[in-house]
């Protein structure tokens, strides 16, 4: 009888969380109340702006976003925009990564020449935050363009702020979701939004899909193990499916939770025995298993642009995602790329799902739209465009790369020729980047 009731309170838990999580009443009214707080507190702008931030990334009402827009532009000129980046606004979060001067997921694009910039890649925002803090950021923007791959969606504009009027040129902004275009414009003139998201700078050659007919798995979750992965779902799903199927749950640790917390809830929902689960598996197998699976499975209703989507596709594996899921890669599923769902019915579609998944062809879409091939020439031509347009010089452009799964070259010899970048990004900033040694500083030489 306990097991029963612990069983019951699990399930209800999980969807009590998703209902209050996923409420867009909930998140509106979130995002009034915190403008209220901004109206009426007496407080020094380093307490006040993050209400308004906050509650801009919580809204999508029309009235409220043009409230948010209205109150920060004050905020967005000299010298009131300085504020962002002397008073460290939004910072707080970032603190315990931002305090390691490692650069990681980051990439020299293209080396600066005299009278042409270089262009720096830096993934996330915790990254923009680094080079904040342990460099002189005005300095470095006056010799690379910065873009910036956000990590998540609605996007945090607090780092993005950071570097409000330090350089002429723009911080060039990566979104994770269509929506973060409209989103971005609140920022201004400070940012020059990039309509490319992080899952699509995929190489399609590190995928060798298989026949769906003789792939031994059915259904694969690629998920960290939190809650937000909406794992409770596929459960419930399950238990009104045939029995038989092979399921793979792919993940790591995640937001505090273990792979035994999800495998707690698939045995409240009576399935415990109907999955398997493999964790922290390193990037080359979840490449094997996702050439080895007829479906997969993305249950989230937030996150960023959702890379195992993208990733699935070249794997010649269709997805199935949830209706109305704030997901970047949900904008590329098509009837060639899989379905969308409703958690009521989502037995019944996978059920039907899996029979005709023989009918879908994910890679083929996926080859034709998203390559990091594309998204390095649309990169390339935006920056380059805004040289030409501002009558700055361009004369050669920036090297490909894919993300697996961080920011890779696509060319070694490319890794060798700018070498040279990272060594005096190190010499003149102090500045080293994960995978990126550089040469042993004399001694006694100081950091200019």
């Amino acid at each position: 009888m306990l097991h029963l009731i612990k069983d019951g309170v699990i399930r209800l838990r999980v969807r009590v969380y998703d209902r209050v999580r996923s409420s867009r009443s909930v998140s509106e009214l979130s995002a009034i109340f915190l403008i209220v707080q901004y109206f009426a507190r007496r407080q020094p702008p380093s307490t006040k702006l993050p209400l308004l931030t906050t509650a801009l990334r919580r809204s999508n009402h029309p009235l409220v976003r043009r409230t948010i827009h209205s109150s920060l532009k004050q905020w967005l000129q000299p010298p009131q925009s300085d504020v962002w980046r002397t008073e460290k606004i939004g910072w707080s979060r970032y603190e315990n990564e931002i305090a390691d001067p490692l650069m990681r997921k980051s990439l020299v694009l293209k080396a600066p020449t005299s009278g042409e910039k270089g262009v720096l890649y830096v993934s996330f925002e915790v990254n923009l935050l680094r080079l904040c803090q342990h460099c002189d950021i005005e300095r470095l923007l006056a010799e690379y363009y910065l873009v910036l791959a956000t990590s998540w969606s609605p996007l945090d504009c607090q780092p993005l702020l950071s570097t409000a009027n330090l350089s002429p040129d723009p911080l060039f902004v990566q979104i994770s979701n269509r929506e973060d275009l409209e989103l971005l414009r609140v920022c201004g003139s400070t940012v020059h939004p990039v309509p490319i998201m992080a899952c699509d700078w995929i190489e399609p050659r590190s995928y060798a899909p298989k026949p769906r007919t003789i792939r031994p798995l059915d259904i694969l979750m690629v998920a960290g193990w939190a809650r937000l992965k909406g794992h409770w779902m596929l459960f419930r799903a399950l238990r009104r499916m045939r029995k038989g199927l092979r399921v793979l749950l792919v993940g790591q640790n995640m937001e505090g939770r273990t792979a035994d917390a999800v495998y707690a809830e698939a045995k409240a929902f009576g399935v415990g025995d109907r999955i398997e689960m493999i964790r922290d598996a390193p990037a080359r197998l979840v490449r094997e298993l996702q050439c080895d699976s007829k479906i997969a499975v993305v249950l989230s209703r937030r996150e960023g642009s959702g890379v195992v989507t993208a990733e699935s596709f070249f794997a010649d594996t269709p997805v199935a995602m949830l209706r109305g899921a704030h997901v970047g890669s949900r904008a590329y599923i098509n009837d060639r790329t899989g379905i969308l769902s409703n958690p009521d019915r989502l037995h019944r579609d996978l059920s039907v799902f899996l029979e005709q998944s023989d009918t879908y062809a994910p890679r083929a879409w996926a080859l034709d739209h998203i390559t990091c091939y594309h998204s390095h020439r649309r990169l390339n031509a935006i920056l380059r465009n805004h040289a030409v347009e501002t009558r700055c010089s361009w004369s050669h452009d920036i090297v490909p790369f894919c993300w697996r799964p961080d920011p890779v070259y696509l060319d070694d010899r490319d890794r060798s020729e700018l070498a040279p970048a990272y060594e005096e990004l190190h010499a003149r900033y102090g500045i080293l980047f994960a995978g990126h040694v550089a040469a042993p500083r004399c001694e006694g030489t100081q950091r200019q």
